[in-house]
Formats: structure tokens, C-alpha cells, sequence
């Protein structure tokens, strides 16, 4: 794959690079300027390429979201090269502490992640969480790992057939994939696609630590089906992400010792 000074100067228009922002096996994320405007680009790395990853999906998702005002803006992007550039967006990661003044409101996470999973998906929507599980199982070859994978899917399918219709779900989301500015802004949408709606709702319960308090107000926000708010409900979705986080760090480990090797 070409270094990143190499494909910056495949970008049209005038683009200046910054400080790096973050850095990982799969992509390094910069702030940028480009055409004048402060922005954000993000480099995929070789490992991107081993993932279930669909780069136009991501871009035509983000493109059709646009009206919502609840993701980044595109304003380049260039799947074959692994490059993606959007308008920087002000902000802080949101904080739910009940000890500090500055707390950031849940009723209006619930009412924007309500307004995610209403969004309407056409029926040959690609399938990221799905195609990421098939990944996985190929990737989990030993007898233990196998095991954890075998446990993961049996709970999956137990959660999922309760009835609940699948939504648009952002798949992701915890306090890094937030931003805070008068409203709540949600970034890397990669996995994003049809799921049962308590997986996001789990993730943030998870993510942020939420009591039952906190909950209801996420709850009020959200304006749906109460039964998603409780956390004998939840409690199982929770142990699911558990499991898919655990199965992640796995598949990454080895997907990163085969381009090694």
C-alpha cells in the first residue's frame, strides 16, 4: 500500500496536513485543511482491506443521513485508496457524571439515536454486522476460540427472536464515536446497518455506565418501547457486546500477525 504522503497527493484540490489525531492498526485520522476547510481525513491501513469493511456503503450511508444533522459532513472520499476526508465538527465527549455540573443531556441522546433508528433502509442494505460475524467464525480457528464464538451467536440468536423488527443501528457506539456541541453529534458509522435496537442502546448503557436514573432518562428521550430500557433486558445485550469485544481483539490480533508474516 502507498504511505499516506503518497495518497495525500492523490487528493484533488488543495489539502494540508495536520497533527495526527489517532492511530491504530486499521487507520490513522488527521485534521486536515482541505479547500480552506477544517476538516478531518482518515487513511486505512493495510488491515482495513482484511476487514468486512464496505467503504462506498459507509460514504452512501453517511451521504443519505446527511439531513439529520447527527453525522460528519463528507467532503471527499476515495474507497480504492482508503481515504476519507469530512468537515471537522466542534465538539466534547459527552459526559454522564452525576458529580459534575457540566452534564450532558440523556433525554437528547435517546431522542437522536431514536431519530437514527427510524431512518428508513432499503432492503438490499449491505449487511456490515452480519458480514463481520462471518469473518470472525473464519477467523476464531481454535477449539476455545470457537467455543466463544459458538456461545456469542447461540445468546445473538436468543436476544433477537423476541419479536423486535430490526433498525438502522450505528453498531458502535461509545463515548469515543460521541461528540457534545449544543447537540449530539455520532462518528465512525463502519458497522452501521439493520440490528435489534438494544444493541445500541446496550452499548451506551455499557459504554457509559448508566444507572437505572440515567436510563430512564435516555428512555423518555427515546419515546419507544419501554421493555428496551430495562436492564433485565439489557443485561444480556451487554453480555453479547462483552463477547463480540473479546472476539474482536482476537480477530484483530490475528489479522495483524498474518500481514506481519
Amino acid at each position: 500500500m502507498r504511505s499516506i504522503l503518497e495518497r495525500l497527493e492523490s487528493v484533488p484540490g488543495n489539502c494540508t496536513l495536520g497533527r495526527e489525531l489517532s492511530a491504530s492498526s486499521i487507520t490513522k485520522i488527521y485534521l486536515c485543511v482541505f479547500n480552506n476547510i477544517k476538516s478531518i481525513i482518515r487513511f486505512d491501513l493495510e488491515a482495513a482491506s482484511c476487514l468486512a469493511f464496505d467503504r462506498v456503503n459507509e460514504v452512501s450511508i453517511l451521504q443519505s443521513i446527511n439531513h439529520l444533522d447527527l453525522a460528519p459532513e463528507i467532503l471527499y472520499s476515495d474507497a480504492e485508496a482508503g481515504i476519507l476526508i469530512w468537515k471537522y465538527i466542534e465538539g466534547t465527549e459527552p459526559n454522564f457524571s452525576q458529580n459534575k455540573s457540566n452534564q450532558n443531556s440523556l433525554y437528547d441522546l435517546g431522542a437522536s439515536l431514536r431519530s437514527i433508528h427510524h431512518f428508513p433502509t432499503t432492503k438490499n442494505s449491505i449487511d456490515i454486522f452480519s458480514n463481520s460475524m462471518d469473518l470472525y467464525q473464519i477467523l476464531l480457528d481454535r477449539p476455545s476460540e470457537k467455543l466463544l464464538f459458538k456461545e456469542a451467536m447461540t445468546l445473538y440468536k436468543e436476544l433477537e427472536e423476541d419479536g423486535t423488527q430490526k433498525v438502522f443501528s450505528h453498531n458502535d457506539l461509545h463515548q469515543k464515536n460521541l461528540l457534545w456541541n449544543n447537540k449530539y453529534y455520532f462518528l465512525d458509522w463502519e458497522y452501521s446497518g439493520l440490528n435489534h435496537p438494544c444493541f445500541d442502546i446496550a452499548s451506551l448503557v455499557k459504554s457509559f455506565q448508566l444507572n437505572q436514573c440515567q436510563i430512564n432518562e435516555l428512555s423518555l428521550g427515546y419515546n419507544a418501547n419501554k421493555n428496551f430500557f430495562n436492564m433485565d433486558v439489557l443485561n444480556p445485550w451487554i453480555k453479547f457486546i462483552e463477547y463480540l469485544e473479546e472476539i474482536w481483539e482476537i480477530s484483530l490480533h490475528k489479522i495483524s500477525n498474518e500481514l506481519k508474516n
